[in-house]
């Protein structure tokens, strides 16, 4: 299926939009509830920079056109040597390397989620290093394919004579599509610990399987982009619309387990303290009808409760101390550690 360059436009507006809001709804919530700033909050920024960044070299060079569709399009014909297809060209390398920084970083921080509710399992911990090198040595090598795959590099940007095929970067598209089903695959078996660890109820075995089904959707999502960008003959703007869904995808499929477990400690803290404050008031506290399940997120969930900063924790209040009823037929000598509520007469 081909696409115009307005449309290739309006979906990497939508994509951009939504997963720009998705993180900083992650940074707004991990501000209301005063967490410590540690690496994702780092991560999640510059998540938000470079997708931005991509945005604005995606646009551009798409108004600009590139030598690829140049050679292989018929939509940029009359700019044939012309100043603006070299910058759209050299736009289009920039826009490649900050798609997979935004992807990897994306993979950055379920790596960081799985291995904090995983941590203490042996093979879950070797597995997320081994993920680790992963991640650095393909985005590594797909930044040198992205330079590398047309040699000199000026044939990115030339017309005539005609370049060749490196213009269509199939070498970078397969290697950045091939690494990031690999991760992915690593990091559903880093999360398989928390189906086999014990027993879960039927609702805990549904947001499990969820979140297995939505990793396995990004490998879908990419997939679908290599296979439809071969079958487009690389046309940028098929590579623009499928690379600013797979971003999207990635972005809320890395991010929507976090906002969820903090939506749910926010939730169980202010019942915590109606009960506390219930009980301080004199009220009876309500039982459940059954023992409260842990969730799949309960790890995620603890962890975040023994972070908490102190002013949350002075804010919940304390049940009163017992009433020591005294018998007036116990001597106050028999118990001489007990204050004797009268004076007797000698």
């Amino acid at each position: 299926m081909s696409y115009d360059s307005q449309e290739a436009q309006n979906v990497g507006y939508a994509c951009a939009a939504l997963s720009v809001i998705i993180l900083a709804s992650r940074l707004l919530i991990s501000r209301w509830r005063r967490e410590p700033v540690d690496t994702s909050f780092f991560i999640v920024v510059l998540s938000m920079l470079v997708i931005i960044g991509r945005i604005i070299t995606n646009i551009l060079y798409l108004r600009f056109g590139t030598a690829n569709e140049v050679l292989h399009g018929d939509q940029f014909s009359d700019d044939i040597d012309s100043p603006r297809v070299k910058v759209g060209s050299i736009l289009v390398l920039l826009a490649r390397v900050l798609l997979t920084a935004a992807l990897w970083l994306q993979i950055c921080l379920l790596l960081l989620f799985y291995s904090r509710i995983t941590s203490g399992i042996s093979w879950a911990d070797r597995l997320t290093k081994i993920a680790w090198i992963t991640v650095g040595a393909t985005f590594v090598a797909i930044v040198l394919a992205t330079f590398l795959e047309c040699r000199p590099i000026n044939l990115y940007w030339q017309v005539d004579p005609d370049p060749g095929t490196c213009v269509r970067a199939y070498v970078q598209l397969l290697i950045q599509g091939i690494a990031n089903i690999v991760i992915d695959l690593l990091l559903l078996a880093i999360a398989y610990p928390l189906i086999c660890l014990r027993k879960r109820s039927l609702s805990e075995y549904i947001s499990l399987y969820t979140l297995f089904a939505l990793g396995t959707f990004c490998i879908v999502v990419t997939v679908m982009r290599v296979v439809l960008t071969f079958n487009e003959d690389s046309s940028q703007t098929t590579r623009s619309v499928w690379a600013s869904v797979q971003m999207f995808v990635s972005c809320f499929v890395a991010n929507a387990p976090t906002i969820y477990g903090s939506l749910r400690v926010v939730r169980r803290k202010r019942s915590g303290q109606r009960s506390a404050l219930g009980y301080a008031n004199g009220e009876p506290l309500s039982r459940p009808s059954r023992p409260e399940r842990e969730s799949w997120m309960k790890m995620d969930e603890e962890i975040a409760l023994t972070e908490t900063v102190p002013e949350a924790r002075d804010a919940i209040v304390a049940p009163p101390p017992a009433i020591i009823s005294y018998d007036d037929y116990i001597s106050p000598t028999s118990h001489p550690h007990l204050s004797s509520p009268m004076s007797y007469p000698r």
